[in-house]
């Protein structure tokens, strides 16, 4: 169908269409052909069908041809202007945060608004945000900030001592009874399901310094006496050199 022959169809007049195909049992082609559209056009209105229907709660006249703008636009501008801000810190939001921070923008805009469920599910929507897990710790580290101080920062506080005087120092933890989080399996084996997995853990601090010269590591254990170093003799302070 080309450009001029388009037909814009009001939400009352989509959701007759919706109606049409699930309730009546029209052909999505009859439905198309009978409100003078597209089949890819008639098929994609179907897709949207919730957010039809929110939009005719929402707006009362579903005879209009396009969506009118919400009464709360400058929150939303607002608080979308403070999501991306906050993405790029790499922090970490969620719904109540969501609903939270648009109460507290309403009010420094003096716009009566209560951020509800339902127009929280059509903010992301219109914003194509969903939830996502974090996969390690890539947005952790700020390279950049690192990178100045390597650079210029810890030069002037290394300056006037020696080396093997300029120590680091880390935290590590030892999972010594841990698994693995998966076990090969016979082709066709739909088994999946895992054992509970052991907490039991050691810390262990590693210090060196700066020309490598001294190595050292402590463990910390749960007992100041663990009985796995019976008639060993241990000791947690470390004198290097």
């Amino acid at each position: 169908m080309s450009a001029s022959q388009r037909k814009t169809l009001s939400i009352s007049e989509q959701l007759e269409i919706i109606d049409d195909v699930k309730v009546k049992k029209l052909k999505l082609a009859a439905a198309a052909k009978k409100y003078g559209i597209g089949y890819s056009t008639a098929a994609k209105i179907l897709k949207k069908e919730d957010n039809l229907r929110s939009c005719m709660q929402m707006n009362g006249n579903t005879n209009r041809k396009r969506k009118r703008q919400s009464v709360h636009k400058d929150v939303n501008e607002a608080l979308t202007q403070w999501f991306t801000q906050a993405c790029a810190r790499g922090a970490t939001v969620i719904d109540h945060v969501i609903r939270q921070k648009a109460s507290q923008l309403a009010v420094n805009l003096e716009v009566d608004f209560e951020p509800s469920n339902g127009w929280l599910m059509r903010c992301k929507q219109a914003n194509n945000v969903s939830f996502k897990k974090f996969h390690g710790e890539s947005t952790s580290a700020d390279h950049s900030s690192a990178n100045e101080w390597v650079t210029n920062v810890l030069p002037q506080l290394f300056r006037g001592y020696d080396p093997k005087d300029v120590w680091n120092n880390d935290e590590m933890g030892i999972f010594y009874k841990a698994m693995p989080s998966g076990s090969l399996r016979f082709a066709g084996d739909e088994q999946s399901n895992g054992t509970k997995v052991p907490k039991d853990r050691l810390t262990m601090f590693k210090f060196t310094n700066m020309d490598g010269s001294e190595k050292q590591a402590v463990v910390v254990g749960k007992s100041a006496k663990p009985r796995c170093f019976k008639n060993v003799k241990t000791s947690l302070i470390v004198k290097p050199g």
